[in-house]
């Protein structure tokens, strides 16, 4: 049997067609919509107009499996990330085996298939759902470019720069096809003798491409993205300003995309646990400018989202409060508000939806 929800969406990710789950008043007293309005582009522009932020989109869920329905928007980006991830095995495929560099191949994987995905609708919750079977690194790659497309826009970036910072991010982990597979594929923690030849991928890809007439922005996101505000990364130690811009913002997204991805080595952890993660570094080891704008903008995608708790009920998170928080308020199925920071003794275990 099939029931509605509510999940919350920005204005400029609300597309023509959705349906509004609750009435809406404007501020103004001007205009008013009722629940179940399906939206057009022009009400879509009027809202804009009249400084609404956000949405409230009727959603549908079967309550015999308790998970949303696919959604032709959903269904799409599948399809679409799927064909993508496996272009850029093929590429990086490539590169391994023949010593060659498809650039063509990558610079139009990162123009004809990932700016669709970022300008795709809820793309960030999207990315958390999306099934992943095998191949980490090439599924870490896509996601940490439409996250550096997404992140580059609330940073400002347009055009060009835009584009060059969706192509670092494709290509900041191209050193791993210059990584043995036994290392790069091992099930378990590894030795510190091969986290060091784990750690070359930097320096191997920078070498890779540089004379490739790639931008040196994104050159140095390849060589940098592992170095830290504080002198603490590698490959060279380099610190504050020493990092390029874009390196900083791949860095950022490299570790929230790495905690809530499943690996050979370890299991995802939920968005919220990733965030908290950033927070605690963000004045010390990331820039606390890209810090922040990923965090105050991200927090809109995860109010809404269905959870499953560790006592085993499903429930949808109603309040990240000021800040955001591995511990939100959240709504159980059976109507209990609970506040995760007051209650230790309950967690998240996962995102079931979005």
């Amino acid at each position: 049997m099939a029931r509605f929800v509510s999940k919350r969406f920005r204005i400029d990710e609300v597309q023509p067609g959705m349906e509004l789950a609750d009435s809406l008043i404007a501020d103004n007293d001007k205009f008013a919509l009722g629940g179940g309005t399906v939206l057009t582009r022009s009400l879509i522009q009027r809202l804009r107009g009249w400084g609404i932020e956000a949405l409230d989109i009727r959603q549908v869920v079967n309550d015999g499996d308790k998970e949303p329905s696919l959604s032709a928007v959903q269904k799409a980006v599948s399809g679409e990330y799927n064909n993508t991830v496996h272009t850029l095995k093929r590429s990086f495929e490539t590169i391994r085996f023949f010593k060659q560099v498809p650039l063509k191949e990558i610079r139009d994987l990162a123009v004809q298939t990932i700016e669709p995905l970022i300008n795709r609708s809820g793309i960030l919750n999207h990315l958390l759902v999306v099934q992943r079977k095998d191949d980490y690194t090439f599924h870490h790659c896509i996601d940490v470019a439409v996250l550096c497309g997404v992140i580059g826009r609330w940073l400002g970036y347009r055009d060009e720069e835009l584009k060059d910072l969706v192509l670092a991010g494709l290509l900041h982990d191209i050193g791993k096809t210059q990584i043995p597979l036994e290392i790069l594929r091992k099930p378990g923690k590894l030795t510190p003798a091969e986290m060091e030849v784990m750690r070359l991928h930097t320096v191997r890809g920078y070498n890779l491409v540089k004379g490739l007439g790639l931008p040196s922005s994104v050159l140095y996101a390849i060589l940098q993205h592992h170095e830290r505000e504080d002198g603490t990364g590698y490959p060279l130690q380099v610190a504050g300003d020493k990092i390029h811009p874009f390196a900083k913002v791949v860095a950022v997204v490299d570790i929230y995309d790495a905690m809530t991805s499943d690996k050979v080595y370890s299991k995802k952890t939920t968005p919220y646990d990733a965030v908290d993660s950033l927070m605690r570094d963000m004045y010390a080891k990331l820039d606390p400018n890209i810090g922040t704008v990923f965090l105050n903008n991200v927090r809109d995608y995860f109010i809404g989202n269905r959870v499953l708790l560790s006592d085993g009920r499903d429930a949808e998170v109603v309040f990240l409060g000021k800040f955001i928080s591995a511990r939100p308020v959240v709504r159980t199925e059976d109507d209990e508000f609970i506040d995760l920071e007051k209650n230790q003794d309950i967690s998240i275990i996962k995102v079931v939806s979005t």
